[in-house]
């Protein structure tokens, strides 16, 4: 008999599913989680980072693990490092930068789960040479995810 609450799972240090491109790693998805939330590790390169967006769908956690992330919430900015952790609510606009000279890596939630399958699409339009700028407006959209700049 299948039962419908989540079971116990362990994933093991450097395993879970890799989209190399975009320096994400899968760890938990919503199948081991009841839908209830997406794990994944990711990196930012030296003085790299993401553009100011918007989530409509889910609140977003991100730990540090190592080094150090930059978190702008409009004309604000605050700053985490390792074993800082911030909570980014669905709706706020915000940017992530790695304001160092060495990469950092980081644990993210997404609460509730389904992130997975924006990043999931990214890989496979930019293994089939189609992620140009449209492709990725196209997807962020129907994932709920609106880039500001």
């Amino acid at each position: 008999m299948k039962s419908n609450h989540p079971q116990p799972s362990v994933v093991p240090p450097g395993l879970g599913k890799v989209l190399k491109f975009l320096g994400i790693t899968h760890k938990l998805t919503p199948q081991q989680t009841s839908s209830g939330y997406y794990l994944f590790e990711f990196e930012f390169g030296p003085e790299s980072g993401n553009r100011l967006h918007v989530h409509s769908y889910e609140d977003e956690v991100v730990y540090v693990l190592d080094g150090a992330i930059e978190i702008r919430l409009g004309d604000q900015k605050s700053q985490a490092v390792t074993g800082g952790v911030a909570h980014l609510p669905k709706h706020i606009p915000h940017a992530l930068y790695n304001p160092l000279k060495t990469p950092s890596r980081y644990l993210g939630m997404a609460i509730p789960g389904g992130m997975e399958n924006f990043f999931d699409e990214l890989a496979i339009a930019q293994e089939a040479g189609t992620l140009d700028d449209p492709t990725h407006r196209k997807i962020s959209i129907k994932y709920g995810i609106e880039w500001l700049e």
